[in-house]
């Protein structure tokens, strides 16, 4: 009986203190649920400083009206890291990004959830690198804000980054609608040099 009295007492203890009016937290032992999911969500915010006004957080990852521009990049990644700085030291390059695309650094480093806009779903950034199968770094993926891909760019070449940005601001591959099509449009206007760099 005392065993039973003892067991029931321990039981209640553990309810009371373990929870506060039915809410459980998530603690790391310093912080509350709601500041460490504040700390997840920018976990990857530091691999891109000094671009915070180009590049947006990607916890929502979406757009109205602009052009998607996912950038999948790791730490310790040369081209990664070039192609940062030379959009954070060329000002016609960095003015050009933030008034014509919707831009999102995806640090493959780290991992977080992020809401796909355009899919209407949250993927891991596991599962976003595979979607979108991020192998190099960096990858650069242009969407449509509908989500159709425009092109992609494995690897940083300065050139052809500046090209496709341009490409893609002018629409320059019409009204196509599949993206190998538009690669072959793109390859073929820049091998003729009808695209600035």
């Amino acid at each position: 009986m005392h065993k039973l009295v003892y067991g029931i007492l321990i039981a209640t203890c553990y309810l009371v203190i373990g929870c506060k009016d039915g809410n459980i937290a998530i603690s790391d032992g310093n912080d509350n649920t709601s500041e460490l999911t504040t700390k997840i969500e920018n976990i990857d915010v530091a691999s891109y400083e000094g671009l915070e006004d180009v590049i947006s957080n990607n916890v929502h990852i979406h757009s109205e009206t602009k052009p998607i521009m996912l950038i999948f990049g790791v730490n310790n990644c040369k081209y990664c890291e070039l192609l940062k700085q030379d959009m954070r030291n060329n000002e016609i390059l960095h003015a050009f990004i933030k008034d014509n695309f919707t831009t999102y650094y995806i640090n493959m480093s780290y991992s977080k959830n992020h809401e796909i806009g355009y899919m209407q779903k949250s993927m891991n950034t596991d599962e976003l690198s595979r979607y979108y199968e991020a192998v190099k770094t960096p990858l650069i993926v242009w969407l449509e804000p509908n989500g159709t891909k425009i092109l992609r760019l494995d690897g940083y070449d300065p050139n052809y980054f500046n090209a496709m940005l341009h490409f893609i601001k002018n629409k320059g591959y019409g009204n196509e609608q599949e993206s190998e099509k538009r690669m072959r449009i793109f390859i073929e206007q820049y091998t003729q040099g009808k695209l600035q760099s």
